[in-house]
């Protein structure tokens, strides 16, 4: 079957629609070895064994791992129990800087080259308190490699709930530095010192982290980010209600669809549009509100934890 090739522009992404399973994929042709066309694009089937679909079939390809969020301010929708949906936790900077020693703590965090926010998948669930699968030993073992250097007395073991953990060291760091109380910025600043006694310039970023582990542990940062995610949620519901209110109102969407109707009229199709835009909606608030319950039911549990471990 001879091959009839068809040069044009085409708005790749837009051509077709999303679905994490795809029917075809774009494929670069940087040479132009099979289009004759150098630097083109062309539409391959993705499933395997398939050479053709039958007339009338959408084709759809995969925009790649995106979130809701994304899906949305991009595409104009959003994809339901979304596997590639995160949420997005911050400390606000204008609250760091009415903390006391607030100079001395956003120095500490540069230093680190922490952020004060931090995005978190829907797939660190899976390894959690209440997820489904279980770390590898080798996962297991880098996180403890991780913490082996963290106590340089000795004193501070490694957290028992290390395995369970779904939240970034990264980001727990920076928390550790905000929640630091005035002794505990002393004791830092103590053994930072003798670091720094044996050598000229300032301390790496992991003798800055070592020091506030050893300081500090993990119960202040616990108890920050427990409060984080108890503010984003009071926020998220604030005017819009509880993720239970937004499925009850999922549910009447669903349920009251409109009939088709043979005469598209101007009116209808924006009417369908604004409902589409509207389910859309509190298909992603009703989605951040389940992520915000589930990774604040890991965060609390974690803080029970470490408080029974806090030296």
């Amino acid at each position: 079957m001879e091959s009839i090739w068809v040069e044009g522009l085409v708005p790749g992404i837009d051509f077709c629609n999303h679905n994490v399973k795809a029917l075809a994929t774009w494929e670069v042709d940087s040479e132009g070895n099979l289009t004759g066309i150098p630097a083109s694009m062309y539409l391959i089937l993705a499933q395997a064994g398939k050479s053709s679909v039958e007339t009338g079939t959408e084709i759809y390809i995969n925009y790649g791992n995106k979130g809701n969020e994304e899906l949305l301010y991009l595409y104009g929708f959003v994809v339901d129990n979304n596997p590639d949906d995160y949420l997005m936790v911050h400390y606000p900077v204008e609250a760091l800087r009415q903390l006391q020693s607030a100079d001395i703590k956003m120095k500490l965090i540069e230093m680190q080259k922490a952020e004060l926010r931090c995005l978190l998948p829907t797939s660190l669930l899976d390894r959690g308190f209440f997820g489904t699968s279980t770390s590898s030993g080798e996962d297991d073992d880098n996180k403890k490699k991780h913490f082996s250097s963290y106590s340089w007395s000795g004193q501070r073991k490694v957290p028992s709930y290390l395995q369970k953990n779904v939240f970034p060291q990264e980001f727990l760091s920076t928390l550790r530095t905000i929640a630091m109380q005035e002794h505990e910025l002393e004791q830092v600043a103590s053994l930072l010192g003798e670091v720094g006694s044996s050598e000229d310039g300032e301390p790496s970023d992991a003798e800055i982290k070592s020091a506030i582990w050893e300081v500090c542990g993990d119960n202040g940062a616990l108890g920050l980010l427990v409060d984080l995610l108890r503010v984003k949620m009071a926020e998220l519901e604030e005017g819009t209600g509880t993720e239970a209110s937004d499925s009850q109102l999922l549910e009447k969407f669903d349920s009251n669809d409109p009939d088709d109707s043979s005469s598209a009229t101007v009116e209808s199709i924006e009417a369908t549009k604004s409902r589409v835009n509207r389910r859309s909606c509190i298909v992603y608030r009703r989605g951040q509100k389940q992520l915000t319950r589930m990774f604040l039911r890991e965060a609390e549990r974690l803080l029970e934890l470490s408080a029974e471990e806090q030296i």
